[in-house]
This record gives structure tokens, sequence and C-alpha cells, in this order.
């Protein structure tokens, strides 16, 4: 009877173990689901917002000269998801829409909530609405409003992107969730704006203010709680995820009869077999007190339980017979159906399992008895645990239990499948997810085996050396910028499969992160072999990759560093190595070169042109020269552009192309980029008339989250007008942080400072990054200029962006002038300004009085 207990208690507590597992599963699953609803929605939101943000700066930008229906048709902001778009004026009248008969007729919107509450209120923020019924569209919608101003700062209207909201779950809908998911979106005022999956849950529109939603959900980011279907009356497991920086929710709701689905389903089978369990033992007991007939009949019991195990099981006497051996034990160690029938002696067993290698551990043949070297009659002191790996691949766990009486019971699981997972997460410890070459951890620990073995025979001069290959691919940021990263890391593994094949046996190849990828060669010959195979790793890059429709063409640098000649530790060798590289990528790219011990010294210099940097920039050892502009209509100066210089107390005047790109790496960069700005805006305060001051600005300081605060200090401190500072800016700086970089160009514009692109056209996004801020001006590069007389490329490249340029209401000017013909050319071809050394070099402060002497004020300067 106190079996019987035992046996039913373990079943429910089993069951009670089966029904927490669901649960905390179900809460995993339906938390997992609503992070990845969460950054769908974001990317929807996103999008959307940024067609408004487009709409309102065009609306802004040309209201006054432009009617609202002329804006609407020639913005291009449509997109798969967006319904309509449509401009309210101030009043609340629609005055212009995409859907519906064009031009559209006035409609009074003034009732609606996404008008009034950009009305009542002066906050710059995206409104979402609740779902109604568009009264152009005449289809259901979720609203995404922002305000727009007039150009005295007043309220001018609002912009309207709407939204299926069938498409904020249509993504979800794909996902197979079964029959027991439903999902939803619900904004904070507890309106549902969208819903969907097949099991019913909250429907669209639907109120949940009053609900468990608005006293559990709204008090934490995200909660789980079970709640009560009103239509259905059955019980949900429900999940609620905050959309992060948004009004918005993601409710994820399960069926908990789903949920215990599985927990059921094993309590009915648990209990079929408890009972016939429980048969049996009563059986059983029954059987003992009956004749020796009932006892063959509980042994046969007894022998269906062990047959039917999962387990093998096996019992060994003090005398070394084995009177238990379940057929799965056979099955498991491949005996013959003999020893099941008829179990031999365990030495017998013993001596058959050495005769036929059935058992491996470690490479070596292994015994079963885990009392091997100690008297099989005493009891092994504790429970031993072992495992063997059978001659099939199979990975057995051996658990042998010492009896009171001197025996023993084996039990062998099958653990192969566990071990399979375990040998599964050491290898993707080992090499790098996206390429399945091995990782940088597993590189270091092959070099680090090398350079141990080469310092053991480093006496022996006959010894060969050894090569580490650095190979980083060029342009890929680029790649990955303009194509996105999918296309980036699909190229990756186009390229690790390409070099897998130019490298031969025995040499590894690795990823280290990003573009970088490294070769050992652990036997490296000569130099000329590793320059061959260079050749050959940089020839199997070259032809164009075929990734996902585009046709990608990139290249490789490589550096080399040879061991133990350039190093015999693996960080020199890493230093090496890494040097090379940096001195390809420096001077040619697309090649490859071996470490030399100049590269050190350039390193060492680079260093201490940075010691020295950081004293000049103490002592004040850094100057302004100024390099006038030239307007082409009137040969006058509109202004100079501040450029530094270094005087160096020993070495003189050091070029700016040696200092700022050290500046730039060791952030330096920001002090004196503060320092010119600060001597530049002090120093054209003094300047007659209305002579404008250009300076270049770092990536660094267009970051700085004050910068707008600083520079309007500066103005109001050196009294110097806003419209007279111009700040200088290049293309990349855009690229690489558009979002950021265009909110804080934006509020220096609001200053009035005028913004110029310097260096147009060496970029990829030039022409993408107009569109997106109206810059004041466009420094067109002087490579261009220089080669205006070498074709008409050239001159045709010019000519688009001057007319580009005029279009948009932007000046251009044109930098490195240096011949009347390139002047002449450029006035020709429309060019507003000039600088270069056919006007003047950069000269010093006191030197500007003879500059504007000699070429005397522009028309716009001089007032």
């Amino acid at each position: 009877m106190a079996l019987i207990v035992m046996l039913w208690v373990g079943i429910f507590l089993k069951y009670s173990d089966d029904l927490r597992s669901d649960l905390r599963e179900a809460v995993r699953t339906n938390e997992n689901f609503s992070m990845v609803f969460e950054e769908n929605v974001l990317r929807s939101i996103g999008e959307i917002d940024k067609a408004l943000l487009y709409l309102r700066r065009t609306i802004e930008t040309r209201k006054d000269t432009t009617d609202f229906h002329t804006i609407v048709s020639t913005t291009d902001v449509l997109s798969e998801i967006i319904v309509q778009v449509a401009i309210i004026d101030a009043s609340g009248i629609m005055r212009a829409s995409n859907a519906g008969p064009q031009p559209a007729a006035p409609l009074d919107l003034s009732d609606r909530e996404h008008y009034r509450v950009h009305l009542s209120s002066g906050e710059d923020r995206l409104f979402v609405s609740k779902p109604v019924v568009g009264r152009v569209s005449r289809q259901w919608s979720v609203q995404f409003t922002r305000r727009f101003l007039n150009s005295d700062g007043s309220f001018g209207g609002v912009v309207v992107a709407s939204l299926k909201p069938e498409h904020l779950t249509n993504f979800y809908n794909k996902i197979d969730f079964a029959s027991s998911v439903s999902i939803a979106l619900v904004g904070n005022d507890g309106i549902v704006r969208s819903a969907g999956g097949s099991a019913g849950g909250f429907a669209l529109g639907e109120d949940l203010n009053g609900t468990r939603f608005v006293s559990i959900a709204r008090s934490a980011g995200m909660v789980t709680f079970e709640e009560t279907d009103s239509a259905s009356g059955n019980r949900r497991l429900v999940t609620f995820r905050h959309v992060r920086g948004q009004p918005l929710w993601m409710s994820v709701s399960t069926d908990l009869r789903a949920v215990y689905a599985g927990s059921a389903a094993n309590l009915r089978l648990n209990a079929i077999v408890g009972f016939v369990l429980t048969v049996l033992i009563l059986i059983a007991v029954k059987n003992i007190l009956q004749a020796e007939a009932k006892a063959r009949q509980k042994a046969e019991q007894l022998h269906l339980t062990l047959e039917n195990m999962s387990q093998g099981i096996m019992l060994i006497t003090k005398d070394l017979e084995i009177p238990i051996i379940n057929a799965k034990c056979g099955e498991l160690l491949d005996l013959p159906p003999k020893f099941i029938e008829t179990p031999p002696r365990f030495d017998e067993l013993m001596a058959y399992q050495a005769r036929n290698s059935a058992l491996q551990h470690a490479g070596e043949h292994a015994s079963l008895n885990p009392l091997e070297g100690s008297q099989p009659w005493s009891p092994a002191p504790h429970c031993a645990i072992s495992e063997r790996l059978m001659a099939n691949g199979t990975v057995i766990e051996i658990r042998s239990a010492p009896l009171p009486d001197g025996g023993l019971v084996q039990t062998f699981t099958d653990i192969t499948k566990r071990r399979e997972a375990e040998t599964h997460v050491a290898r993707l410890a080992s090499e790098d997810p996206l390429t399945d070459l091995p990782n940088r951890r597993i590189f270091r620990a092959r070099l680090e085996e090398i350079c141990s073995a080469y310092a053991a025979q480093c006496d022996d001069p006959e010894a060969p050396g050894f090569a580490v290959l650095f190979l980083d691919l060029d342009r890929f940021k680029v790649i990955n910028d303009t194509l996105g990263h999918r296309i980036g890391d699909l190229l990756l593994r186009r390229v690790g499969n390409r070099l897998k094949q130019a490298v031969e046996p025995g040499v590894l190849l690795a990823r280290l992160g990003g573009d970088e990828f490294s070769i050992l060669v652990p036997m490296a010959g000569s130099r000329a072999e590793i320059g061959d195979l260079a050749r050959r790793l940089l020839d199997c890059i070259a032809p164009p990759f075929d990734v996902d429709g585009y046709k990608v063409r990139t290249g490789a640098s490589i550096g080399i560093a040879m061991g133990p000649a350039d190093g015999r530790n693996v960080d020199d060798l890493l230093v090496a190595a890494d040097l090379a590289l940096y001195s390809v990528k420096a001077d040619s790219r697309g090649t490859f070169r071996f470490y030399s011990h100049a590269m050190s010294t350039e390193l060492n210099d680079r260093r201490e042109i940075e010691t020295d940097l950081r004293t000049a920039i103490e002592r004040g050892e850094l100057e302004l020269h100024y390099q006038p502009i030239i307007d082409l209509r009137d040969d006058c100066v509109a202004g100079f552009e501040a450029l530094a210089r270094w005087r160096h107390p020993v070495k003189g005047l050091i070029p700016p192309g040696l200092f700022i790109p050290v500046a730039e790496d060791t952030g330096l960069i920001m002090p004196i980029g503060e320092w010119a700005l600060d001597a530049a805006c002090r120093e054209a305060a003094r300047w007659p008339g209305n002579l404008k001051i250009a300076v270049n600005l770092s990536p660094v300081q267009l970051l700085a989250p004050d910068l707008g605060e600083r520079i309007e200090h500066l103005l109001a401190e050196t009294g110097l007008a806003p419209c007279r500072l111009e700040i200088e800016i290049t293309e990349q700086i855009v690229l690489e942080d558009n979002e950021n970089t265009i909110a804080t160009l934006r509020r220096l514009k609001n200053l009035g400072v005028r913004i110029a692109m310097d260096d147009f056209g060496t970029g990829y996004s030039s022409l993408s990054y107009l569109r997106t801020f109206p810059f004041d001006k466009v420094k067109i590069d002087r490579s261009f200029v220089t080669d205006l007389v070498h074709g008409t490329d050239r001159v045709v490249i010019v000519q688009a962006v001057v007319s580009i340029a005029r279009a948009l209401g932007m000046t251009t000017t044109a930098e490195g002038v240096e011949s009347d013909y390139q002047c002449e050319f450029l006035a020709a071809l429309g060019c507003d300004e000039a600088q270069g050394f056919l006007f003047s070099g950069a000269v010093p402060a006191d030197e500007i009085a003879g500059i504007i002497e000699k070429w005397g004020l522009s028309k716009a300067a001089g007032g």
C-alpha cells in the first residue's frame, strides 16, 4: 500500500511539475513573441514618422509659395503601409489628400482627435489615434499625425498619415501561432489599435479601460497575468509589453487550455500506467500470499516492467553473477540475445566486451566493471557515474550503485542527444556564427601553440617559420551602409567561402570580426611563397560577388607578419600584422605588405606627433590662417575660411595633413575644433561689412549634445551675426549618423547659422542628402576643379552640381582654383564662388586687411 501511495503521489507531483513547466514555457513564449512584435511595430512607426517629418519639412519650406495639393502630389512619401497622406490647416480643414478625387475637396476635420490634440498642445510629438473610418479613404485606419508651423512659428496645421490597422498584425498572422494565440496593439488610453491571431482576444477599437489592463499592465514595462475572456469565459495567459518610446502596448494572449494540454495528456498517460502498475502491485501482493505458481507470475510481471524500461539495468551479485539484465541493456551494450536469456557471469561478460572492443572511452578500450582494481566483493563506497562511447557512436551513461550485501546495480542510459547538444554548444563557442570559420579565440589559441612549439626549438636553425596574415575588405562599410547589413552579412559569407577554397590544407583561416579575416600558415617556407598565397587570396576576392541579385565588387588589403622574425609571442605578431595592414590601407589598398621595422618607426613618429600636439594645445602653439573666398560675379571677397596651422618650436610649420588625422584618431580634435571655432568667430567680429567666416566642424563636435547651446552662447558673446558664420561639414558625417546629425544641423540652422557641405562629390550619397537637409552651400571638391581641363566628364559633373544646387537655392563654391582658365570656366558654368592659390593661400590674421584692400568687398559682404 505504501508503494501504491508513493506511485500516485509521484504521478500527481509530476503533473504539478508539468503544469508549472508548461506555464513557464508559455510565459517565456508570450514574452519572446511580444519582443519580436515590438520591434516590427517600431520599424513601421519609424517608417511612417520619417514620411511625416519629410512631408512636414516640405510644407514648411514650400507652403508660402506652393499650394497644399501640389505639395502632396509632388512629395513622394507613400509606402505600402500608408493608406492616405493629408494636410489639415490651422482651422481644422483638410486642404489636400492623396485619396479620392483629385484635387481633394476641403473637408472639416476639426472634430477629429488627431487634429485637436495638436491644436491644444504646443508639444512637437508623433500622435497615434484610435482606429477610425476615414472620411476620405472610407477605410478603417489609425491616424499618425504631427503638427507643422508657419514661418513666424505659429501653429500652421497637421500632417496626417493613415495606416491600415491590420498591417501591424499581418506580419504576426504569417507566423504559425496555432489556434490558441491572439495579439493586439493597445494605446495608453486603453483603446485597441490593431488585433490579429486566430484565437479571438481583443477586438479592433475595443475599450479596455476598467479591465485589469489599466491596473496591471500600466504599472510595469512588461507584465504577464491570467485573465478570463469575457466572450468565451475561458482563462487566458495575457502578456502586455510597453512599446519603447511610444504610447502603445503589445498584447499577446494564449488560451490556458492549450498551454496545459500537454500536461493533461501526460496525466492521462501516467494515470493509465499508474493504474496498470497499481493493479500489478496488488496482484503481486496477493501472489505473495499464494503458492509458488503465484510467485512465478509475480516474477513475470517484474520482468515485463523491466523489459519496458527506457534504461538498461543489470544486477551483479557479490559472486559476480548477473541474476537480472533487461533487453534494453542488451540493446545498448550490443550483447547477443543469449546473454539476455541466459546471463553469463560478469567476468565472462567483461571478457566478451574486451574481445569485441565494443566500448571506448577517450580513445581506449574500457571495462564495464566500475569496481575494477578492487576486490569484486568489496562494495563501492558511493554511487559511481561514468560514460562510454560505443563503436556505433552512441554515448552511454553508466551509474553503478553499491548494494549492502556487496552486490551492484548498474543502469545504462543513452545520452547521445544530450552530448550532441553539448558538442554543438562547444562548436558555437569556437566558430564564427556568420561564416562558420574558426573565431578569434581559436585563432589566438592555435597561434599560441605554434609560438610555444617554436620557443621549444628556437635553437634549431633548420626549424621552419610561420606566417600571420590579416585580411581586411576594402569599402565594406560603404557596401553595408548603402545596400544594408543583410547584404553585408551575405557578402562576408561569400568571401569566407572563396577564402576557404584558396587556402591549402593545414592553413588556419579565421574571422576576427567585422570584415577582418586572419590566416595562420604553420609552415611558412619563404616570403615569396607567402606572397604567392597573398596574391591568390586577393585574386579570389577580386571577381564580383552575386549577392541576392546585386553585383557587388570589393577588394582586400593584407598585412603579413613572419614568425619568429617579427615576433616570438602572440601579441607581438598580431601587432606586427596589424601594422602591416594599416600601412597597406593608408597607402594603396588592394595589395599586401610584409611587416617591417620602419612601420614601428612610423607608429612611434605618430605617437611623438600626438605627444607634441597635446603640448601644443596646452601652450597655445596652434594658430588660425584665413583663405579668402572670392565672389565670381564681381571678383570681390565674400568671406574667409579658417584653417588650423601648427607652428612647432623645433620642426617649424607642420602641415595639417600630418596632425589633423592624429587629432581625429586620439580625440584631440575636440579641443582643437572648439578653439578654432571660438578664435574664428572673435576674429570675424572685427571684420568690416558682412564678411562670412567658414569653419570646419569635426564629426565629434557635430555629435556633441550641447553644440547648439555653445555656438549660440559664442555668437552672443562675440557679437557676430549668425548669418556670417558658415559651418562646413563633410558628407561622410551625415552618412554615418543621419538622424542625430540632421537634428543638430537643424538646430544650428534655426539659429541662423549657414551650413555648407564640404568636399562634395567624394562620397556616395551626396545627392540624397542634399534632399534630406537644405544646405546653404555646396563646396565642389578640388579634384573636380583640377581635372576640368582633362575631359568632358568632369565638366558635366561640375555643371550638374551647379544646376542642382541652384535649383535647391544653394550657393556653390569651387575649391583649389589655381589658374585663370579654371576660374573663367567655373564662372561660365554658373559657379558662385571660388577659393584657391589663384587668389591667395591661407594667410595670418594680420594680412586679412591687405587681402580686402586688394580685392574689395563683394556686394553681399559690403552691407
